[in-house]
């Protein structure tokens, strides 16, 4: 399986911007520059991008886990954050904290820890990254209220 994207950067390290695109079309042309880095600037950063692709990754491995381990997964939600810092002179991705709610209609959460665990060790995004990675976890019944 191979997955691309291109990405075009202009002018200065901090005063420039790029604009990325992947054949599939749902990025094209996204905006992304330094100052997005920091919040200031209304486009994408690589971080939040790499972000992105943990939660979404993490959501999927989570439902995976959870049918293996016997638990009918009906909507799994994770938010993931990255802490960018400067280690030296140099801005690195320090750590991510995700916490992550799944929802079931079965009355059996044993397993469910250890469904996390697993789909953690297994993520094929975020078991690239040598960061503190901390996860929280929890599982819902299908009669709480239901996510947005």
């Amino acid at each position: 399986m191979l997955r691309e994207a291109h990405a075009i950067w202009k002018d200065g390290p901090y005063t420039g911007g790029g604009a990325i695109s992947t054949p599939s079309g749902v990025l094209n042309n996204c905006k992304y520059n330094f100052g997005s880095l920091t919040g200031l600037s209304a486009c994408t950063s690589p971080a939040e991008m790499l972000a992105a692709a943990i939660a979404s990754s993490m959501s999927r491995m989570v439902a995976v886990e959870m049918a293996k381990a016997g638990i009918r997964p009906l909507q799994v939600e994770t938010d993931a954050a990255l802490t960018v810092d400067f280690v030296g002179e140099v801005l690195r991705i320090v750590g991510a904290q995700l916490n992550i709610t799944a929802r079931t209609g079965d009355s059996e959460f044993g397993r469910f820890e250890e469904a996390v665990e697993s789909a953690r060790r297994e993520c094929p995004v975020s078991g690239i990254l040598n960061i503190d990675m901390r996860c929280e976890a929890k599982l819902v019944s299908a009669a709480a209220p239901a996510f947005v």
